[in-house]
């Protein structure tokens, strides 16, 4: 019996500490000009820079991660071909398709509670070409 009890309290203490994480499951939408971002990445940093940043893929608009709860700043990267070829690798190079104002310089901002957040969602602009 005395087994029984110890393997019980051990599964127990177990699935407690998968759950006590402490972090929160925040999944949301990114579109630009209006239409879901094709493909990116999206970060979400400590306002006050406490704790290690989350990031993760945006496929069709959507995202989903797992995120320290708090104040954020969130930063959202996307990419673009460019209008010249690269003439050493002969392909178009890459640039950014958002300002600084989505990234390096972000004005967006969040604030993740503890549990489970849908619907975080955010709204860019494409640079001009």
């Amino acid at each position: 019996m005395r087994g029984v009890t110890f393997l019980m309290a051990s599964l127990l203490l177990m699935v407690v500490g998968c759950l006590g994480d402490g972090l929160a499951d925040v999944s949301g939408t990114v579109t630009m000009d209006g239409q879901p971002l094709k493909e990116g990445e999206i970060i979400f940093e400590a306002a006050d820079n406490s704790t290690t940043p989350a990031g993760g893929k945006i496929a069709e608009g959507k995202y989903s991660l797992r995120v320290t709860p708090g104040a954020k700043k969130v930063k959202v990267l996307a990419s673009r071909p460019t209008s010249k070829p690269d003439p050493v690798m002969g392909s178009a190079a890459r640039e950014s398709a958002l300002g600084a104002e989505y990234n390096t310089n972000s004005t967006l901002k969040a604030d993740i509670k503890p549990g489970k957040q849908d619907g975080i969602d955010f709204a860019v602009k494409q640079l001009p070409k």
